[in-house]
């Protein structure tokens, strides 16, 4: 019995060290500055709305149906470092992308647009996805106008942008018209002049296809400031990630950093470090309140909540 718990033991361990050298899926960030060199600005929690719904989140609101308190407060340290990147020089035009599709970069793109608008920025969020439209569908508009429309010359920016909501500085623009040729027309002289124009007045984030498959985000990453790619935890590989990187600095293009997406907040696979801060803020904010209801038991003259003045 000694010998065969001893033989099971060794076999588990072997078995455990040979999943961890050869698992390449992306966990915690840390690894990923590791391997590819890129910072990691954003880790945003798993959430079952936004994966499944694409939810927009109100960041007017204290809370909200469906989203945890957690990852709002993760878009907005994501739009944080965003802004800390680089100051003397901030990113106007973000492109925001992935190595594969489903990696949840659409929903990544439409709720840092929310946030930059709640803090009382113009944002102007863009559909740049040719292939696989989905803002339109998100915010309930019509597919059949939208950036396509403007770069043929059939509309202007006024006609086709939507705002959400007029007391957010938001306006939302959608794919239009899927084209025979998505990467030329994304790289045309004519979007790149119309992303500098709209620029001067607002921070732009186009949502573009994932990198690996189509070429369209490495188009678009050589007329932009920057590039933020989406991976999501437990599924993208280093070495997706790594092609995407190489792909996107091939074209010039500046990859601003990498945000971790869809990282369990418990178990064995949590890197969420963000939950840290969480919990030990809770428990200090706990004993500030444990300290102010001992001094206000001595303390002349202080209504404590629930009782009589003492």
């Amino acid at each position: 019995m000694i010998i065969g718990a001893l033989a099971g033991l060794a076999l588990g361990l072997v078995y455990a060290f040979v999943r961890h050298t050869v698992d390449r899926r992306v966990r915690h960030p840390r690894d990923i500055e590791r391997e590819t060199g890129v910072s990691v600005i954003g880790t945003l929690p798993l959430e079952k709305s936004m994966s499944d719904e694409r939810q927009v989140i109100d960041f007017s609101l204290e809370s909200q149906h469906g989203v945890s308190h957690h990852t709002i407060e993760s878009m907005r340290e994501l739009r944080t470092n965003l802004q800390f990147i680089d100051v003397d020089n901030p990113p106007r035009v973000i492109v925001v992308t992935s190595s594969v599709p489903g990696d949840g970069k659409s929903t990544v793109s439409v709720n840092l647009a929310s946030s930059l608008a709640a803090a009382g920025q113009w944002a102007i969020l863009i559909d740049c996805d040719l292939r696989r439209p989905v803002i339109a569908d998100i915010f309930g508009m019509s597919r059949d106008v939208g950036l396509t429309d403007v770069l043929a010359g059939r509309a202007e920016l006024q006609d086709v942008a939507h705002r959400p909501s007029r007391d957010v500085p938001l306006a939302v623009v959608g794919a239009g018209r899927i084209p025979p040729n998505p990467s030329e027309l994304l790289g045309s002289q004519r979007m790149r002049d119309f992303l500098a124009e709209i620029s001067k007045s607002a921070i732009v984030i186009l949502d573009s296809p994932p990198v690996l498959p189509v070429t369209d985000a490495a188009v678009l990453a050589a007329g932009a400031d920057g590039v933020l790619i989406v991976v999501s935890s437990g599924k993208t590989t280093f070495d997706m990630l790594q092609r995407a990187i190489d792909a996107i600095t091939r074209t010039t293009g500046r990859v601003l950093g990498v945000v971790l997406n869809r990282v369990p907040r418990k178990g064995a696979e949590s890197a969420y470090y963000g939950r840290e801060y969480y919990g030990a803020y809770e428990r200090y904010a706990q004993k500030e309140d444990d300290a102010e209801s001992a001094e206000s038991e001595h303390a002349p003259g202080v209504r404590r909540r629930g009782s009589a003045q003492v």
